[in-house]
């Protein structure tokens, strides 16, 4: 069993669990440095759906990554960015950019963090 700072772990919530609840969108296909999204932000625009099928809409999702791209280019290497994006609708919205479990970064909206 593993140990921390408060005593034994009894249960670790990873990555991908939260993938496999829906929670997390799995974008590792797509790019290595940003392997997931949040479903909350997923869900402004970068999902396809056809009938009952559903998947990766990937001219918004390289568009996102490459916003998010800009953002952590703009800034000093760390582990939490935060920018503003374009939305697919057109809006903006402010995004933040944390490093997970793989190394990688998750995309996600603020209250998702």
């Amino acid at each position: 069993m593993e140990e921390s700072v408060f005593g034994k772990v009894i249960d670790k919530y990873s990555d991908d669990d939260a993938v496999e609840d829906g929670f997390l969108v799995d974008t590792s296909s797509m790019s290595k440095a940003f392997n997931r999204v949040t479903r909350n932000l997923f869900d402004l625009g970068y999902e396809n759906r056809v009938l009952h099928h559903s998947g990766l809409n990937i001219p918004n999702l390289m568009d996102l990554m490459t916003q998010a791209t800009l953002i952590v280019k703009r800034n000093k290497p760390d582990h939490f960015y935060s920018g503003l994006i374009e939305l697919p609708s057109g809006s903006k919205q402010k995004i933040f950019i944390v490093q997970n479990e793989s190394g990688a970064f998750t995309l996600m909206l603020p209250g998702d963090y």
